[in-house]
């Protein structure tokens, strides 16, 4: 699309494992057109080969960089080189540097300073302190693949609960014995009521109270907020930011509760029922979905 934005990737494939790759890419999808995607290293070490399925499928362009000498990372300085090109060509709105290499942090650093937006890719307990502040974002690869396993074990639960149920047929008619002890049946463990399929938002608000969740109207409002902010932070032109970036939003706020304690199992399910808060649309192969604020038609420059 003519609005979206043009985003330049540049992967260090000697830092980052290649099963991130599906999750980097379908990320930074949501934020406009990834016009180039490259991935740096050395090609004939046998730990990147895991990269080539990704750079088969995303059409990354595998960018070979031999180790001139022992102990010196000769493939920060060529992505630095290309990142700068690109940089002077003004060809990218948006630069995704994947690392958790601290080296980069120089670069992030000068991108910021000519005005194009920094995302930073890399795991939460290896990226480095000084790289993530110099980026205007940072984005934990390993908390996205949490939230991308528990939206995957959502829909699974969904297709098993529609599944039909096959009843085995009767072979034999069992005749009924009397006088037998009648079992007593045991207390359930469970302490937490189950929520019904549809609740009215009040009916939340009561269950949560039976369940021990303390002010759950105010720490409701806290969710709102949180996903409004999101939707500031990261809408596109046309006013749209990514849901699992608002998940992730809600997840770095360290909050002592979260959807599940009102019934919901997914962030889509609770802001479905707002629809005079929310517009919710589904993304390109309809895996995930974008939303926006009612009123708010336009997003970030």
């Amino acid at each position: 699309m003519a609005d979206e934005k043009k985003i330049a990737l540049f992967i260090d494939a000697d830092n980052i494992s290649a099963k991130y790759g599906k999750l980097i890419i379908e990320t930074l999808q949501n934020r406009g057109e990834i016009f180039i995607r490259r991935v740096y290293g050395n090609w004939e070490k046998n730990s990147l080969h895991n990269w080539n399925e990704n750079i088969l499928k995303y059409g990354l362009l595998a960018v070979q960089q031999m180790d001139f000498s022992s102990g010196k990372n000769a493939t920060d300085m060529s992505l630095t080189i290309d990142a700068m090109d690109v940089l002077y060509q003004r060809q990218a709105e948006i630069f995704a540097i994947v690392s958790d290499d601290s080296d980069f942090t120089p670069l992030a650093v000068k991108l910021r300073e000519r005005g194009v937006y920094v995302i930073g890719l890399g795991k939460k307990g290896t990226a480095s302190i000084s790289f993530r502040s110099a980026c205007n974002e940072f984005i934990e690869l390993d908390l996205l693949e949490e939230n991308s396993a528990e939206q995957s074990a959502g829909e699974k639960i969904k297709t098993e609960l529609i599944a039909p149920v096959k009843v085995a047929p009767v072979s034999k008619i069992i005749p009924v014995q009397k006088n037998l002890p009648v079992p007593v049946a045991k207390k359930s463990s469970v302490k937490k009521k189950s929520p019904e399929k549809k609740m009215s938002i009040q009916q939340r608000f009561a269950w949560c109270g039976q369940n021990g969740l303390k002010n759950p109207k105010k720490k409701f409002q806290q969710i709102h907020d949180i996903l409004n902010e999101s939707a500031k932070a990261h809408a596109d032109a046309n006013g749209f930011a990514p849901l699992n970036r608002a998940g992730h939003d809600i997840k770095q706020k360290n909050l002592s509760f979260g959807i599940k304690d009102f019934g919901y199992s997914l962030l889509h399910e609770f802001m479905s029922d707002f629809p005079d808060s929310y517009e919710l649309i589904r993304t390109k192969g309809g895996k995930s979905f974008r939303y926006r604020i009612r009123g708010q038609q336009t997003g970030n420059k």
